[in-house]
């Protein structure tokens, strides 16, 4: 006779009891596996930092063209190393050309905070803070040519990307960056096609000027493919190129 199940009484029979148990581990089993690859489908966080609430001070050389930046003194400058630059840009979605008109090649002190990853470095600067300071300014950097290239990436805001938010890029970040970008934080191509690591190409018109916002700015958040002509000077990264120059990619 076949077994069944009578609820009132205080146990199943034993087959049955064998067969539930193996539906139940089984199901067990499969929660953990599917758990186990749901996690490491997932993307991982970027190694990036913003030092919030631990402003300090930084000395240096300002760049304003063709965005505002900060080389800062290099002791091994003598040994033809060059000096590091950090770009610089306000509180919040906002970049620093207005805080900083006027004070192109002028030598400054300056308190920010710390923005950072392996592609770049950035400071937010405290408002109010910049001052200058006595001493020969650092002379611009050499500009090494890198030839005309065609990379395929992401067009970021470097302010989130560098980790002020992580993640900094990909859709789930298309709204915040083009806010970003339309306050005149710097933009740039995130690529890997140079060496296949990751790197940050500051994005330029065919005049070494910002690329206008209007050229870019549709493009935010998804795959790309840009041409241009590929420069670096003092640790930076730039593309000339136009918005006929970049092309979705499926």
């Amino acid at each position: 006779m076949s077994e069944f199940y009578v609820g009132y009484l205080p146990s199943a029979p034993p087959g049955i009891r064998r067969r539930l148990r193996r539906a139940v581990s089984f199901a067990v089993l499969l929660a953990i596996a599917g758990a186990a690859l749901f996690a490491v489908s997932q993307q991982h966080f970027a190694n990036s930092f913003f030092e919030y609430g631990k402003p300090a001070e930084f000395a240096g050389t300002l760049r304003l063209q063709p965005f505002p930046a900060l080389v800062v003194e290099n002791p091994d400058a003598a040994a033809g190393n060059s000096q590091p630059a950090y770009l610089l840009v306000a509180p919040g979605k906002f970049g620093a050309d207005t805080t900083l008109a006027g004070m192109d090649g002028n030598r400054v002190r300056l308190r920010g905070t710390l923005i950072h990853r392996a592609e770049g470095h950035m400071l937010e600067i405290e408002p109010g803070s910049v001052s200058h300071v006595q001493g020969t300014p650092v002379p611009p950097g050499q500009v090494h040519d890198l030839g005309l290239l065609t990379l395929n990436g992401e067009i970021v805001d470097t302010k989130c990307y560098l980790g002020v938010m992580n993640p900094g890029e990909g859709k789930v970040h298309h709204d915040c960056a083009a806010r970003c970008l339309s306050g005149g934080i710097p933009p740039a191509l995130v690529t890997r096609d140079l060496d296949g690591g990751a790197r940050l190409f500051l994005l330029l018109g065919e005049d070494g000027r910002p690329l206008p916002k209007p050229d870019f700015l549709q493009q935010v958040g998804q795959p790309v493919s840009i041409q241009g002509q590929a420069v670096e000077s003092q640790g930076l990264y730039y593309l000339r190129t136009s918005a006929s120059a970049i092309h979705p990619l499926p």
